[in-house]
C-alpha cells in the first residue's frame, strides 16, 4: 500500500513540474506548451522586415500600438489616472498595462530576454496567446478587449477600417 502512496506522489509531483494537467497528455485541459513571448524586434530580425516577408515592423513601428506603453506617461494619461484613482505612475499600473503592452500579467518565465514592455502593443498582442504558439489573425473580439468604454472612453470601434488602417500583409509571391 506503501508503495501505490509512492507512485501515486511521484506522478504528481512529475507532473507539476511538467507544469501539465495530469499524467497523460491526452488527457485534455490546457495546452502543454507555453508560447514565450519575444518583443517586436525578435519578430523583426527573424522574418518580418525584408524583401521576402514584407515590412510588417516598419507598419508596426509608425502605429500609435507602439508607441502605447509610451502614451501612459503623457500628461493626459497622468491626469486620467489621478482621476480614476489609477494611482502615480500609470505606465505600472496592470488595469492600464493590460492594454498597453503585451503580455501584461504573464508569468516572467514566458518573456524571452528580448521582450520589452516599452515597446508597447506589440505583434504578439494580435498575432499570439500565452498558451497558443500558433500565429493567427485577430478576430473583432479580439480587438474589442482593449478598445471599448471598459477603463477609459475610447470612441466606437470600427473593426473592418481599423484593419485596413493597420493592415500589413506580408509580400506576394509569385508561384512557380
Amino acid at each position: 500500500m506503501k508503495y501505490i502512496i509512492l507512485i501515486l506522489f511521484l506522478l504528481v509531483a512529475i507532473c507539476s513540474l511538467r507544469g501539465g494537467n495530469g499524467p497523460f497528455p491526452e488527457s485534455g485541459g490546457q495546452e502543454k506548451t507555453r508560447y514565450i513571448f519575444v518583443g517586436a524586434e525578435a519578430c523583426a530580425s527573424k522574418c518580418h522586415n525584408n524583401d521576402t516577408m514584407g515590412f510588417q515592423y516598419n507598419n508596426w513601428r509608425l502605429s500609435a500600438h507602439s508607441e502605447s506603453w509610451k502614451s501612459l506617461k503623457s500628461e493626459k494619461a497622468l491626469a486620467y489616472a489621478e482621476k480614476v484613482g489609477a494611482g502615480e505612475k500609470p505606465w505600472e499600473n496592470i488595469a492600464c498595462l493590460k492594454c498597453h503592452i503585451t503580455a501584461a500579467g504573464v508569468d516572467t518565465s514566458s518573456l524571452a530576454p528580448t521582450y520589452r514592455k516599452e515597446d508597447g502593443v506589440t505583434c504578439e498582442a494580435c498575432h499570439k496567446r500565452e498558451f497558443n504558439p500558433k500565429t493567427y489573425l485577430p478576430a473583432e473580439a479580439d480587438c474589442l478587449a482593449c478598445h471599448n468604454d471598459s477603463v477609459h472612453s475610447v470612441s466606437s470601434f470600427d473593426f473592418a477600417g481599423s484593419c485596413r488602417k493597420i493592415s500589413h500583409p506580408r509580400v506576394k509571391t509569385a508561384k512557380k
